[in-house]
């Protein structure tokens, strides 16, 4: 049974660990296939001022805030587990998540800043992904209480837990609507694919909004703010394992494809004037950087910057040799995201404690290949020689650094 939120998120602990123990503290090496980079799973606050969003830049998800242009990015958690999928209350006061720091996941509550962070639900079994209802009394999320996954609300006391689903399928992903309705995903009478379903605050009139298929997965769905249209996450298109972003009518009808990135586009997130989405874009759900694009699809732009790791590093010739060329190689990419970034390249270089100039300083961005190149006196033979090489992206500089005696 496929779940695609509980497959991403479940790994994340394995992920982060795994990372942290293949690179090490400060260790300059390619990334892993499950290390968890970047930011994802945007959301707009109704106010329309701040965009609540994870990150991982400390090795976990967190929760941070931010402004929909990307500046003055605010870290609201800080504990040492994992907190994740932030959804606004209707009047942007207060952020309910998800966070696994009692030991297995539950739903949390702090206000807009950061403070009061208290525990709304207790269950030895995962809860998460909450969404508030539109007179912002209630919580629903998903929960793996009953052996599957079902959907569940609360009240934002803690009180009056009620379950709204019941089926042997796999019902998660719930959104509150304007109207009081909730979208949800379901693999009910499709196999192993997902589709959209709908149903009324209190569970009753559940039905299908989006053809079932056998062939593709339609997930993580969001109202537009006026309630008459949806925007969802889709593999309907290849190449395979890439997902797209698509709009909807919610009688069914008007489906129209926003975004043709060849990797994952996911997690949207209507803005409250319905004229912008927020989503998150890379190559592969770890690797994800959050986007905004207008309603229609047109404009997207990258508003999170991803961070620069570095690939190979190597010396040319090593040792260097006395009266020849000497080059220094730093092969660095983007940990994130889909855009390429223009990074500047500086070089240092110092042969028996005086300063050597360098000759040439060059950056490929197709390959992404910094190079540094300075010739060696022919009377340098003897003497140390130490070299660096810094290559600074959008979001900081990595460096490396080199030293030998040259030979004649």
């Amino acid at each position: 049974m496929r779940d695609t939120e509980k497959v991403i998120r479940r790994i994340l602990p394995i992920a982060i660990g795994a990372a942290a123990l293949l690179l090490g503290a400060g260790a300059a090496s390619a990334r892993t296939a499950i290390d968890v980079v970047g930011n994802d799973a945007p959301a707009w606050s109704p106010d329309g001022t701040q965009i609540a969003f994870t990150s991982f830049r400390n090795g976990k998800g967190d929760i941070y805030i931010m402004r929909p242009d990307g500046k003055d990015q605010l870290r609201l958690t800080t504990s040492a587990a994992h907190d994740d999928l932030a959804t606004w209350s209707p009047d942007s006061k207060r952020i309910a998540f998800a966070s696994d720091r009692t030991g297995q996941l539950e739903i949390w509550l702090m206000n807009r800043d950061g403070t009061n962070q208290t525990q709304l639900t207790f269950d030895e079994h995962r809860d998460y992904g909450p969404t508030w209802s539109p007179d912002g009394k209630r919580i629903a999320f998903r929960s793996d209480r009953d052996g599957n996954s079902e959907i569940y609300s609360i009240s934002v006391n803690g009180s009056d837990e009620r379950r709204l689903t019941n089926s042997p399928s796999s019902d998660n992903t719930p959104k509150w609507g304007p109207d009081g309705r909730i979208l949800f995903v379901t693999d009910r009478d499709t196999g192993s694919k997902t589709s959209l379903w709908v149903m009324n605050g209190d569970g009753s009139d559940q039905h299908r909004l989006t053809p079932s298929s056998f062939f593709w997965n339609e997930s993580r769905p969001t109202w537009s703010p006026d309630g008459k249209h949806v925007i969802f996450q889709a593999d309907r298109d290849g190449p395979l394992g890439n997902t797209e972003l698509y709009s909807m009518a919610v009688n069914g009808t008007s489906l129209r494809r926003l975004t043709t990135y060849p990797g994952k586009d996911d997690w949207p997130a209507w803005s409250p004037d319905g004229r912008q989405v927020a989503f998150a874009r890379g190559p592969s759900p770890f690797a994800n950087e959050i986007y905004v694009m207008n309603a229609d699809g047109s404009d997207s732009h990258e508003v999170t910057l991803p961070k620069l790791f570095g690939l190979n590093f190597g010396a040319s010739p090593s040792p260097p040799r006395a009266g020849r060329s000497f080059r220094l190689i730093y092969d660095v990419s983007e940990a994130s995201g889909a855009d390429r970034v223009s990074p500047t390249v500086a070089c240092s270089a110092r042969l028996a404690g005086k300063t050597l100039r360098e000759r040439q300083i060059t950056f490929d961005a197709y390959s992404g290949r910094a190079s540094c190149m300075w010739m060696i006196p022919k009377t340098a033979a003897g003497k140390q020689l130490a070299v660096k090489i810094a290559v600074t992206g959008p979001a900081g500089t990595i460096s490396r650094t080199f030293s030998a005696r040259v030979r004649a």
